[in-house]
């Protein structure tokens, strides 16, 4: 049986369909993750973020995140240390969501926090820590690297 123009017309069909089929499924499979379920939320009150900042800018000096042998430091500006210090401090893997986590802060006399690692995931974390001190509002961001 020869080969006619119409067969390879039907030839180069039947496989364009089958490697669409198979990016399709690919595509399906590979589930990306958002960086936050609300979003849009978030977008909304973005402002609130800048104004966070801004104070956080304002301290003499920022809050000083130290990475030790299973344990995160968060060291607190003296200059805020009057009163209670309270927030909450988030730890964000850029590459999986599972090891994210969210633990609420209280600062010890001593002006510090210490956040026990030896649960977390090995490797690099984007880290979220929003505080009020005298009744202002802080946003401090920084990466780390969980040895």
């Amino acid at each position: 049986m020869k080969l006619h123009a119409g067969h390879a017309v039907i030839i180069v069909m039947v496989i364009f369909i089958l490697i669409m089929t198979q990016f399709m499924v690919r595509a399906y499979y590979n589930q990306e993750a958002l960086v936050a379920d609300d979003y849009y939320a978030k977008e909304l009150r973005y402002q609130e973020q800048i104004e966070k900042h801004h104070n956080s800018a304002g301290l003499a000096e920022p809050v000083h995140f130290a990475v030790h042998p299973g344990r995160l430091v968060l060291t607190f500006p003296g200059s805020v240390q009057h009163g209670p210090i309270t927030g909450e401090l988030f730890l964000m893997r850029p590459n999986d969501a599972d090891g994210d986590l969210r633990v609420s802060v209280t600062v010890d006399p001593q002006g510090q926090y210490t956040l026990d690692t030896e649960p977390l995931m090995k490797g690099a974390y984007s880290v979220h820590l929003e505080w009020q001190a005298g009744g202002t509002d802080y946003l401090s961001e920084t990466a780390i690297h969980i040895p």
